[in-house]
């Protein structure tokens, strides 16, 4: 079940994203082990995911980009939240103990909708760590 909801995610992200341009790159604001998700093949490190390719490597231009995710030790939600200037729409805590946040700021452009509401920050939170992604967490979590 898990796995269809990120297919699922995975596919409206793409659909959502179509034709969008962005210059934010999460790591501008946090650093931590960075991944960036794209429509092609970007380097001999891109793991396809089934919908998308996944790289440890950061790109020098947005256009390829359709997200990135961060894992994070020893980070604060709330201040990284406040940083990027969101508006949390709805949380949820899920049975592996994460806390997942889905917020909305204004400085990103792309957007996919969660419940008829604009989302663009997801936030996995856990005890020792945190995973942070735009405009969702693509990969695992």
């Amino acid at each position: 079940m898990k796995k269809l909801f990120l297919v699922i995610v995975v596919f409206l992200v793409l659909i959502g994203n179509v034709g969008y341009k962005s210059n934010f790159t999460l790591l501008d604001y946090f650093s931590g082990e960075y991944y960036v998700y794209t429509s092609n093949k970007q380097g001999v490190d891109s793991v396809f995911l089934g919908s998308c390719y996944m790289s440890s490597t950061p790109l020098e231009t947005s256009d390829e980009i359709i997200g990135e995710s961060m894992k994070i030790y020893n980070f604060e939600p709330v201040s990284a939240l406040q940083s990027l200037n969101a508006t949390i729409i709805f949380s949820e805590c899920l049975d592996t103990g994460a806390s997942v946040i889905y917020a909305y700021t204004d400085k990103i452009k792309k957007f996919v909708q969660v419940n008829g509401k604009k989302v663009n920050i997801q936030l996995a939170h856990y005890d020792d760590y945190s995973i942070i992604g735009w405009p969702l967490i693509l990969g695992s979590f």
